[in-house]
């Protein structure tokens, strides 16, 4: 019998369909739309938030309520003897932190994962992190593996507009004024706990082409690894499903390889807007090699 269940939130990118798939847990992030509260994945769907997002919905995020955490946790801890929880990087949210405060009143059954990582990249620290307790590994000895590896991957991302990065005050309103009338892309990254800006790129083919082309200088000069091999390829995007597709396909054209789509969880998505797509690459755990973190 598993011993260790593996939950997280909806910043993974992980449906409640998918999750039980896979044999996890997720806790759904709040969000707030004209001021009515909305829970990803049960209350609204993608084409229903973007549709109120391009309409000029005033939308905010919010961190799940203690109450919401402790629910889901007790939940699982009827049939499971600790948990793993693996919120999004605390970086971005404070989420992290409360989990990390309530997680005390436990006395050691719920251990609280950092791992830096969002989207695509915390999906990934999930499934091996489901992997590793299918082992029989225990809940801290996973968090220490996951600790390892927080910075074993890196996602690029562009975004169509740049109003939504101004509003929450990433960029100032001047730039995002300039950037948009001439057509300026911003290349961001993130590889830990904050998103950076690794250069400005006019139009959407050549930012495309630069994101390529800095995921394949990362795979030697960054990660110091022999080949795309070594890693998975992961994309997402908000945008509709046949535009993803020809996305991931330009991409698997480039590097060779397999690449993931997923949507862009919606929480994330309030800070960047419809149009916004990214790529990841995520290091395999049999290709690295371990120390203690």
């Amino acid at each position: 019998m598993v011993k260790t269940a593996i939950v997280t939130d909806s910043n993974s990118g992980i449906s409640q369909e998918k999750a039980k798939r896979y044999g996890v847990f997720v806790l759904p992030m709040p969000f707030y739309i004209d001021d009515v509260l909305y829970l990803e994945g049960q209350t609204i769907t993608h084409d229903e938030f973007f549709k109120k997002q391009k309409e000029g919905s005033k939308i905010y995020t919010s961190q799940p309520s203690p109450y919401d955490v402790k629910q889901l946790w007790e939940q699982v801890l009827e049939t499971y003897g600790q948990l793993l929880y693996i919120p999004m990087s605390s970086g971005l949210s404070s989420s992290c932190e409360t989990a990390m405060a309530l997680a005390q009143e436990y006395e050691g059954r719920v251990v609280v994962a950092d791992v830096g990582r969002v989207s695509v990249t915390q999906k990934g620290a999930v499934l091996e992190a489901r992997k590793k307790a299918l082992q029989g590994h225990s809940a801290i000895e996973i968090r220490d593996m996951l600790h390892a590896v927080k910075n074993e991957c890196i996602i690029y991302l562009t975004v169509e507009n740049l109003k939504y990065l101004k509003q929450g005050g990433r960029i100032s309103a001047g730039s995002a004024a300039i950037g948009n009338v001439l057509n300026i892309k911003p290349l961001l990254y993130l590889q830990g706990d904050k998103i950076e800006v690794a250069e400005k790129v006019r139009g959407d083919k050549a930012v495309r082409k630069k994101m390529m082309q800095a995921i394949q200088r990362d795979i030697t000069e960054r990660f110091h690894a022999s080949g795309i091999g070594e890693f998975y390829l992961a994309s997402a995007a908000s945008m509709p499903k046949e535009e993803a597709k020809k996305l991931k396909e330009s991409f698997e054209q480039y590097f060779g390889v397999h690449c993931s789509m997923a949507p862009i969880p919606l929480s994330v998505a309030t800070h960047l807007g419809y149009g916004t797509y990214g790529l990841a690459l995520i290091r395999k755990w049999k290709d690295i090699s371990w120390r203690k973190g």
